[in-house]
């Protein structure tokens, strides 16, 4: 039976953002690197949300926050990938999303809650020894 070999290490690349993302890494937490423009945000362990759904998993972070109005989130799909070999890459695309989520002190918001951009990105999946 052959060994099934998942990739660990994803870069994806798309209009004016580049994210950098390890399902694990020499602590053992998964890692992520966020790059819009000028700002660099990185992401580990816990800050990190990932949800598989059926059409891939969905990995979450949370790139900016104003108290008691809003905070903007970014996520990605990650399609099931297996390598050939170890130190194969596989080439994929996928969708990112930012979202913009309205909150309030004052309870319940009323109307939308949330509004979506959508970008599409370019990815490398690979295996990393860590």
């Amino acid at each position: 039976m052959a060994t099934k070999i998942v990739p660990n290490q994803f870069d994806l690349k798309g209009q004016g953002v580049s994210i950098s993302y390890s399902t694990s890494s020499l602590t053992g937490k998964p890692q992520l690197s966020f790059k819009k423009g000028r700002q660099t945000l990185s992401f580990t362990g816990d800050e990190i949300t990932v949800v598989d759904t059926m059409i891939g998993g969905l990995v979450t972070v949370v790139i900016a926050k104003t108290v008691d109005r809003e905070f903007t989130s970014f996520s990605f799909l990650l399609p099931a990938i297996q390598l050939s070999d170890p130190s194969a890459k596989q080439l994929f695309r996928t969708l990112g999303i930012t979202t913009v989520h309205v909150t309030s002190i004052a309870g319940p918001v009323q109307g939308v809650q949330q509004s979506y951009k959508s970008v599409q990105l370019r990815g490398t999946a690979r295996q990393v020894v860590f």
